[in-house]
C-alpha cells in the first residue's frame, strides 16, 4: 500500500524491530491444542491484553462505541469462563468476536488460533455449493455437481432449523463498518474472510454439523423438496469458484457499448498476494476508451470489498480530470506500543517503531501523519489517459472500505452518478491503512487491529454510513432467477441503450 511503502520509504523508524524485541522479550506460553480448555485465568490474561491493546491502539476504538459498553463486552467474556470453570478455544474464539464486531469496524475481527484452524483442515464442514443471501432469503448461486440442487433455488430449512434462525445465529458474529447493517448479508453464504461463509464458518464452532446436511429447498417454480448433500472440506469448497479472492491483476473486464459507450468491471483492489504496478493494468484499457472515443463509461464496483491504496487511488487518476485530494487526514491513536510490541505483526515489522518526526500531535491528544510522509495525503493527479465523459458507477451493500472511498470521492467532486444498492464502508472513512494482528499468548486467538482512522476529504457525511445511491436499483430473488441485472438496466436506461 502507498501509505506504507511512502513511510518506511521516509525512514521514520526509531530503532529496529530487533531491538525492539531485545527489550522486551516475555516468555509465551506454548499454543494449546483444539481440544484444550483455558482455565479462567488464562482467559482474563487473553482478555487484558487485548482489552489493553484496543483501548491504546484502534483509532476508533470508541468511535461508536462508548467505552463502558466496551468494557462489558470484555467482562463477559470472563464473566463466561468463570461461571464454566474454564473456556474450550471456539468459545474463547467465539466470545472475541462478538466484542470485536461491536467496534464496529470492519477490518477488526478475530481469525482462529492455528489450532483451530488445522483440525477444521480435511473436516466435512462445508456446504458443497455458493450461495448468498437477497431480500434475506438463502439463494444458490453455483450448485455443486451431484447435489441435486439448481441455480436459484431457495434454502428453506438444514438440518431441521429454518434457514432464517440458522443465518440470524451468526449475523452478529460478522463485522460491518458504522450502522451498515445491511452490509453483514454480504458474508453470510461466502467469505474467504472466514474461511468459508459465516454459516459454515461459526456455525460449525457452535455446534457438531452431520457430515451429510438435510436441506428443506424451493425451486423457481414454488415446487419444495427434500435433498441430502454431503459436507465437503475447505480445499473443496474453495475449489468451486470464487469467493472475492481474485487479484487486482486479473480483476479488470472491459466491455464496449454501442458506439459511444463502455462498461469497466474492477472486481478487487487487492494486490498484495500478486502485486503489479496498477499503471501497466490501467493504462491499456483507458488509453482504448480515449481511443475509441466513448464519451461514456459504466464502471461496476459492486463486487469490490477493498483492498491495496495503489490499485484503487489508480482507478480514481483514471477519473479525475483534476488535482484532487481524496484524504484529510490518517489519524493514529498512540505512537507509544510498549508493553504490547510483542504480541503485534504487521507485513513490515519497522511499523512498530513509528517515529514523532513523521506526526503532528493534534488538539484531543493524537497523533496525525504529515503529508510528506504519506504520498496519499497530496493532491491527486489525472493519469496520461484520465476518462473526463459521463460516468456511472453501480454499487452494491458489498462496497466496503477502499471501494467505498473511491466512491466517495467520486460523488464528492461531482463525477459520477450512483446507481445500485447502499454501500458498506464510510463515507467520512475507514479506521484502516497500517494494519497489525495481535496474537493472544494463551489461546492463539489472532486479532486484527488498525493503526490508522482515515478521515476522507468530504463536505458532510451521515455518521457510520457508506454512501446512499441517486438511483436505487438493488437485486431481487425474481431478477436473480431471470438472469436480470437491474443496477445495468438501470444504467443503460440513463445512457439510452435499453
Amino acid at each position: 500500500m502507498k501509505l506504507i511503502q511512502s513511510l518506511f520509504a521516509a525512514s521514520l523508524l526509531m530503532v529496529s524491530a530487533c531491538d525492539a524485541d531485545a527489550q522486551e522479550s516475555p516468555v509465551k506460553p506454548p499454543p494449546l491444542a483444539a481440544d484444550a480448555v483455558m482455565t479462567p485465568a488464562q482467559v482474563r490474561a487473553d482478555v487484558a491484553l487485548a482489552k489493553e491493546a484496543f483501548e491504546r491502539v484502534h483509532p476508533g476504538y470508541t468511535r461508536y462505541a462508548t467505552e463502558v459498553e466496551m468494557d462489558a463486552k470484555w467482562q463477559a467474556i470472563i464473566d463466561q469462563a468463570e461461571a464454566q470453570g474454564g473456556m474450550s478455544l471456539p468459545e474463547f474464539y467465539l466470545a472475541s468476536e462478538l466484542a470485536l464486531v461491536a467496534v464496529r469496524c470492519d477490518h477488526t475481527k478475530a481469525e482462529l488460533p492455528r489450532s483451530l484452524r488445522d483440525a477444521r483442515k480435511g473436516q466435512p464442514l462445508y456446504l458443497p455449493m455458493r450461495w448468498e443471501v437477497l431480500e434475506g432469503r438463502a439463494i444458490i448461486q453455483t450448485p455443486g455437481e451431484g447435489t441435486g440442487l439448481n441455480f436459484g433455488d431457495e434454502i428453506i430449512s438444514m438440518d431441521g432449523r429454518a434457514m432464517a434462525e440458522v443465518m440470524a445465529e451468526v449475523l452478529p458474529y460478522v463485522p460491518v463498518d458504522g450502522f451498515t447493517e445491511w452490509s453483514r448479508a454480504g458474508g453470510i453464504g461466502q467469505s474467504l474472510e472466514f474461511m468459508g461463509g459465516a454459516v459454515d464458518h461459526f456455525g460449525a464452532l457452535m455446534r457438531d454439523v452431520p457430515e451429510v446436511a438435510a436441506l428443506e429447498v424451493r425451486g423457481a417454480d414454488g415446487t419444495v423438496r427434500l435433498l441430502e448433500v454431503p459436507r465437503v472440506d475447505f480445499a473443496s469448497w474453495s475449489a468451486m469458484g470464487d469467493a472475492s479472492g481474485a487479484n487486482f491483476k486479473d480483476a479488470l473486464t472491459l466491455e464496449r457499448i454501442g458506439e459511444d459507450a463502455a462498461y469497466l468491471r474492477v472486481d478487487t483492489f487487492v494486490n498484495y498476494r500478486d502485486p503489479v504496478e496498477p499503471s501497466s493494468i490501467y493504462d491499456p484499457v483507458f488509453e482504448a476508451i480515449e481511443a475509441e472515443g466513448r464519451n461514456t463509461l459504466i464502471l461496476d464496483l459492486r463486487r469490490n470489498g477493498g483492498g491495496s491504496t495503489d490499485a484503487s487511488f489508480g482507478l480514481l487518476s483514471n477519473l479525475v480530470t483534476q488535482s484532487f485530494t481524496p484524504r484529510k487526514a490518517l489519524i493514529a491513536n498512540t505512537l507509544d506500543l510498549d508493553g504490547i510490541r510483542p504480541y503485534l505483526q504487521t507485513w513490515d515489522r519497522r511499523a512498530l517503531n513509528p517515529d514523532p518526526m513523521g506526526f503532528s500531535e493534534t488538539k484531543d491528544g493524537r497523533y496525525s501523519l504529515k503529508s510528506f510522509v504519506a504520498e496519499e495525503l497530496n493532491p491527486l493527479q489525472p493519469a496520461d489517459f484520465a476518462f473526463g465523459g459521463r460516468l456511472i458507477v453501480l454499487t452494491s451493500n458489498g462496497n466496503s472500505s477502499g471501494s467505498t472511498n473511491i466512491i466517495t470521492a467520486l460523488t464528492e467532486i461531482g463525477r459520477a452518478t450512483t446507481v445500485g444498492e447502499k454501500t458498506g464502508g464510510s463515507k467520512e472513512g475507514p479506521t484502516a491503512g497500517l494494519q497489525f494482528t495481535l496474537t493472544l499468548p494463551h489461546s492463539g486467538v489472532r486479532m486484527r487491529l488498525p493503526f490508522f482512522h482515515v478521515k476522507n476529504n468530504v463536505k458532510s457525511f451521515e455518521r457510520g454510513l457508506g454512501i446512499t445511491p441517486q438511483i436505487t436499483a438493488p437485486m431481487t430473488v425474481e431478477a436473480y432467477r431471470a438472469g436480470r441485472d437491474p443496477a445495468m438496466e438501470a444504467a443503460l436506461d440513463l445512457i439510452g441503450q435499453s
